[in-house]
């Protein structure tokens, strides 16, 4: 057996795709640049005129334009909150009603999608089974992990040209957090920081578990996808599948709230420059969210303020994408034509 073969993991191939060496097409991007020069001043149309050129170059076209767009919605479950519920204010019933809403365009968030004119593909990630409760025990094995991981490409079928991520579920945000922590350092507490509208209660018990899946895990946290096997859990391994399969196939990412930033986080640790076709679509009223976007070095389109993700923000930000294009598809009609 070669020795290539004989340090195959289930990761490895997670990681060839995650160190590929791809680019935008600079010549598109530099055709909206002049484009946008002829049309005013440098620097006139701010983060939309940026936005415009990120586009282009990803997508390899020019005009830049929004055909197709998609929203993937990975649902999970985790077994942190297996602990007296003490860590979310969700469960997983609630999970399962908010999928199934969405699949019956009741959701507020079907409207917004219907608005923004963005496909929803809901993903469920065996909600009935949550991932073990990483105090105990690792959340995922690494099959199970990379499992995950290559589910997720399955959000680029129906060939998107933007994919906007989402997650729901209880103990998502306790998860990433722990996850940021692996990342990137720090306290539970920095990490753990949540919105206005969260107990203090509730963070206090994140904290908790944060701190003991840490120490639980210690040792095994200076890998990324360690850190997503070890603290994290489906949604975060379907979102890290899906931006490494969409700069494969050069679609740009739109990412939502918490969560998804720390998904694009863990790519980011194993090749910065994997996550040059991701976008912030906003930054969420948790303080959190915010430090995330900064250790990426990511501007979000928008501040929002919403108290979560769940989708929202991510899909929101395609309008104003489409805006961003809209300078670039043809001349308004003139008057009295």
């Amino acid at each position: 057996m070669s020795k290539a073969l004989e340090s195959s993991t289930p990761f490895s191939d997670v990681r060839e795709l995650a160190m590929r060496d791809i680019a935008p097409d600079a010549s598109c991007s530099e055709q909206v640049h002049n484009a946008l020069l002829g049309m005013g001043r440098q620097g006139d149309f701010g983060k939309l005129g940026k936005a415009a050129e990120w586009l282009a170059g990803w997508q390899r076209r020019y005009p830049p334009r929004i055909e197709n767009a998609t929203l993937a919605v990975f649902a999970g479950s985790h077994g942190v909150t297996a602990i007296d519920g003490a860590v979310s204010l969700s469960s997983d019933e609630n999970t399962k009603t908010r999928v199934e809403d969405l699949r019956a365009g009741r959701a507020p968030l079907s409207a917004i999608a219907a608005a923004n004119q963005a496909n929803i593909r809901i993903f469920e990630l065996a909600i009935e089974q949550p991932t073990a409760n990483f105090t105990d025990g690792a959340a995922m094995s690494e099959r199970e992990c990379a499992a995950t991981i290559a589910y997720g490409f399955e959000a680029l079928e129906g060939k998107p040209d933007l994919l906007a991520l989402g997650v729901v579920g209880a103990g998502i945000g306790t998860a990433a957090a722990a996850v940021a922590c692996g990342l990137y350092g720090g306290t539970p507490e920095y990490w753990v920081r949540p919105g206005p509208s969260t107990p203090k209660e509730i963070s206090a018990a994140r904290i908790e578990t944060v701190n003991a899946g840490l120490a639980r895990h210690r040792g095994h946290l200076d890998d990324p996808l360690e850190a997503l096997r070890c603290l994290g859990g489906r949604e975060l391994a379907a979102c890290v599948g899906a931006i490494l399969a969409a700069r494969i196939q050069s679609v740009p990412v739109v990412l939502d709230g918490f969560a998804t930033t720390i998904a694009a986080g863990i790519v980011h640790a194993m090749n910065p420059s994997a996550v040059e076709h991701v976008l912030a679509g906003h930054v969420t009223r948790r303080p959190a969210h915010q430090a995330a976007l900064d250790r990426l070095d990511m501007t979000p389109l928008l501040p929002m303020e919403f108290n979560t993700g769940g989708g929202m923000g991510s899909v929101a930000a395609i309008g104003l994408l489409r805006t961003a294009c809209a300078p670039f598809l043809g001349k308004p009609d003139q008057p009295g034509s």
